[in-house]
């Protein structure tokens, strides 16, 4: 038995979970939650102040996997709004303590994974999504509205509005005003605002409460994933939930006395939601973010990796980069990356950030053409895309700053200071884009076929072309150095024209 069972820790800022999956059905045997854990006032992410009760739930974990004989079990923690220095900080005292290794997820990480497992999982989404589906996804610190339509991801939106967010505004407001949650509804309402233009196009639409613990209770049965929630019952309940006690909520739907906190701030953000895409049909679903951790563990991650293909499409869209350039640049470089897998040892999602950050390398010419790639970068740093971590981020960020006139050095500070653990990955990723970027210089695409062979130490590289390749041929000169320096492998260009 031992070796068909998985387990899956998971640490969020106000609860710790373990669930024990059968393999491979990924059947749910056990999950065990801990007591609540005290969310912070000024950062949601509370660990360090909740570290022995942590730390007393993972020792007891450990002896329930030891238990059902599990061996294999990944823990995962999520950052919220926890900076990465902190959470240095935090892993290293739980390896201490427990000698568990924690992995933590970034909330378009969390999110992506659970939107994968609402794909995968959940009973009639092809049905649902056939024209359009909006998935309202609340956590603690942020809300996330992602749109779907032929069964596919289209695009998703951050939104400020995290259920402990909206309840510290209400205990706020609560001292100065006896109707805080009319103020409440304007807050929501600005930050929503934002969401009306990209909207307005889409009628008919269908909306999915996804992670919201008292609308799947009151609406999807025991057993079942999907839940229909009539609209006017959903405006009663809103109503009552409005004017009730703390003490009456927690009577009727189940909660402790800090989760009690969330639900008025989740049926706020759910009834503006309603109101602003003007639902036709509202549903509610039992998967939580939990199950996409499952699903990202043991699942198909193609899911999320076609998310981030789409989101990067979207933002090359929006930039209005040249579609055709990216394309063969894609191509070359995915090509050149194969070729070299014995050499640069990298795996398959770093094959995916490069091809992420072929597809957008250029969007920074929206800015101005002049130092583009610099624009790139912070584009990219101030938007960063669903189901990557912030590492993965700020490695498509620095390729796409190194594809062009700069290249990472150690005399350059900016590359000098990057974080150890994504400067060989930069560097190599960036060396391929270099070289496929300057194929086609010109932007025509002249050349149609590439031929690559390793020989000695000299990579040898047949362009196959239309057209002459004049400028191509002085773009490789000047981009190819970097990628002597980082393979050891001097590139040659071999022109054959007129084919």
């Amino acid at each position: 038995m031992k070796n068909s069972l998985f387990g899956i820790i998971f640490l969020e800022p106000d609860r710790l979970t373990l669930r024990i999956v059968e393999l491979p059905t990924l059947k749910i045997i056990t999950e065990v939650q801990s007591g609540a854990l005290i969310v912070g006032s000024h950062n949601v992410a509370n660990y360090a102040q909740n570290m022995q009760a942590i730390v007393d739930n993972l020792q007891g974990f450990q002896r329930i996997l030891r238990e059902y004989q599990v061996e294999k079990f990944a823990f995962y923690g999520s950052l919220e709004d926890l900076n990465m220095v902190e959470a240095r900080y935090i892993a290293d005292q739980l390896k201490v303590r427990t000698d568990l290794n924690i992995e933590w997820l970034s909330n378009n990480q969390l999110m992506a994974s659970a939107l994968a497992a609402v794909m995968a999982q959940m009973p009639r989404f092809n049905e649902l999504s056939k024209k359009a589906l909006y998935i309202l996804t609340i956590g603690l610190n942020t809300t996330r509205l992602s749109y779907f339509r032929h069964g596919k991801f289209q695009t998703s939106w951050d939104i400020d509005l995290g259920e402990a967010r909206v309840n510290h505004l209400a205990q706020t407001l609560r001292q100065t005003t006896t109707t805080p949650s009319e103020i409440i509804l304007d807050y929501i309402s600005s930050k929503l605002e934002y969401l009306v233009p990209e909207l307005r196009h889409v009628k008919n639409s269908n909306l999915l409460i996804h992670n919201v613990g008292t609308m799947a209770q009151s609406y999807v049965k025991p057993d079942e994933m999907l839940g229909k929630v009539p609209r006017e019952d959903f405006e009663k309940r809103y109503q009552r939930i409005v004017s009730s006690s703390n003490q009456f909520i927690i009577n009727h739907y189940n909660v402790d006395e800090q989760s009690v906190n969330w639900v008025l701030p989740n049926y706020l953000v759910i009834s503006r939601t309603i109101h602003l895409l003007d639902a036709q049909r509202i549903y509610a679903t039992s998967l939580r973010i939990l199950d996409g951790l499952t699903i990202m563990q043991l699942g198909d991650r193609s899911l999320v990796a076609n998310m981030i293909r789409t989101s990067a499409a979207n933002m090359a869209q929006r930039y209005g980069a040249d579609t055709a350039h990216s394309t063969f640049v894609t191509r070359v470089a995915l090509q050149l990356f194969d070729a070299l897998q014995p050499i640069h040892r990298l795996d398959r999602h770093d094959r995916l950030l490069l091809e992420i950050a072929c597809k957008i390398e250029d969007i920074g010419n929206f800015i101005n053409p002049q130092g583009h790639y610099r624009h790139s970068q912070y584009i990219l740093e101030a938007n960063p895309l669903i189901g990557l971590s912030a590492d993965d981020n700020r490695t498509i960020a620095e390729v796409a700053r190194y594809h062009s006139s700069e290249s990472p050095d150690v005399a350059q500070a900016h590359y000098r200071h990057m974080d150890d653990d994504i400067q060989m990955p930069v560097a190599k990723l960036a060396a391929i884009l270099r070289v496929a970027d300057s194929l086609d210089d010109s932007r025509l695409q002249k050349i149609s076929r590439v031929e690559l062979r390793l020989q000695d130490e000299r990579l040898l590289i047949t362009a196959h072309a239309n057209d002459d390749l004049v400028l191509e041929k002085w773009a490789f000169q000047r981009k190819n150095q970097l990628f002597t320096d980082v393979y050891g492998l001097k590139p040659e260009l071999i022109a054959k024209e007129g084919e």
